[in-house]
């Protein structure tokens, strides 16, 4: 698989804005469960772990989505499996909202999950095609920034009477968006990458763990996962756990839409920085900076606005790791394998990410107070530190394909 030829500029522009809008929508689907779950929970009778699972299901189609779609993207193209990835998560977050129990909730959790972990994969190595080098790393982090951005979204939605009345209307609006932006997709979106000759065996194994990449690639994936679980976990469980502090419905989707709106702003913001200063800086400084913010969460009796402007400087600070990572993540992969690198960071980051609703309601249902949990992604936040620092060294002797 080769880069396609490069595109006019007009053609890439309008390129990287539908790429942009994916990854919103993406993110409005992904946080949907979390910004529901105070009214979907008593509404289907569901318990704190069974909420966990529930949120965990889509998150581990994620994990198998985004592990077989950088393969077939690296044989067909990236296009093709950009727009099924849409089209299956379209239609099962509609699904979703036709469920009146536990098992089929689950079911179509999972499939919306398939769709979306094939998504993001072809968004982050597309947009790493079609960017200039010099702007690569901002280019990447930007559409990812799209994430928290839908989740914003999600957020603002929830507060309206509509959707506090009803917790289906929720996934309507994220099932109705994709399926009209697949056509958007089809028409204007264009290939970058094509066949230029036969897969050689044994060239994935080798593109991940072959000329000095086993570090770089092991480092990726924990870093990865780590950052993920965090902040999966806060995604899915922020709205509950700030109700279970006495915050009110409407007040804690307003609080999740600044942890959101705090996500976007530091993912754009960090992508710069990366791309002036190298990795390592940036990367140990929001991991630092976290830590700190989380134990200023975790205590109890700050007011509501002390909690809104924490949970934004969260948000900023667990996304700016995450999509930095995300930008210089395909740097370890030349164009014949980039899907299949990307993939298998991805999906390794979804591994994570449906390992932190689970913790998170194994720990409630365990008798954790809201404090309790925060503080539990602590040591997970350290770790994807000393695994980003770890990568800014290893990673040098890896050498693209």
């Amino acid at each position: 698989m080769t880069t396609a030829t490069r595109s006019p500029a007009w053609q890439i522009n309008i390129a990287i804005g539908l790429c942009l809008l994916a990854a919103m929508i993406e993110g409005f689907d992904i946080a949907s469960m979390g910004v529901a779950a105070p009214k979907m929970m008593p509404a289907l009778g569901l318990s704190k772990p069974e909420a966990g699972w529930a949120f965990s299901a889509s998150l581990f189609g994620l994990l198998f989505g985004a592990a077989l779609a950088g393969p077939l993207s690296d044989r067909i193209g990236r296009k093709p499996v950009l727009l099924a990835s849409v089209t299956v998560f379209g239609l099962f977050s509609l699904g979703t909202a036709m469920v009146h129990d536990y098992a089929p909730l689950l079911i179509v959790r999972f499939l919306t999950g398939l769709g979306l972990g094939g998504a993001m994969p072809m968004l982050i190595a597309m947009a790493s095609e079609l960017a200039s080098p010099k702007r690569r790393t901002f280019i990447v982090s930007s559409i990812t920034a799209g994430l928290p951005m839908g989740g914003a979204l999600v957020g603002l939605l929830a507060r309206t009477d509509l959707a506090a009345a009803d917790w289906r209307l929720i996934f309507l609006v994220g099932g109705a968006l994709p399926l009209v932006l697949v056509i958007a997709l089809w028409v204007w979106l264009p290939e970058t990458a094509t066949r230029a000759e036969a897969p050689v065996k044994g060239a994935a194994v080798d593109a991940l763990f072959g000329k000095d990449r086993l570090g770089a690639t092991l480092s990726l994936w924990v870093s990865y996962a780590a950052i993920a679980l965090v902040l999966h976990l806060f995604l899915n469980w922020l709205p509950s756990l700030l109700v279970a502090r006495g915050v009110e419905g409407k007040a804690a989707a307003g609080i999740s839409t600044l942890f959101n709106l705090g996500g976007a702003a530091g993912g754009v913001l960090v992508g710069l920085t990366i791309d002036r200063l190298g990795a390592r800086w940036p990367l140990a400084a929001a991991v630092a900076g976290l830590v700190a913010v989380l134990f200023a969460l975790a205590a109890p009796g700050a007011g509501l606005p002390v909690t809104a402007g924490l949970a934004f400087g969260a948000g900023f600070l667990i996304m700016a790791t995450q999509f930095g990572l995300y930008g210089v993540g395909p740097q370890y992969y030349g164009p014949a394998v980039r899907g299949t690198g990307v993939g298998a960071a991805i999906a390794a980051g979804r591994f994570g990410s449906a390992l932190g609703p689970l913790l998170a309601g194994q720990l409630l249902g365990g008798g954790a107070s809201a404090g309790q949990v925060v503080l539990s992604t602590v040591p997970i936040v350290l770790l994807a530190g000393v695994a980003a620092m770890a990568l800014t060294v290893v990673g040098k002797r890896a050498e693209p394909q």
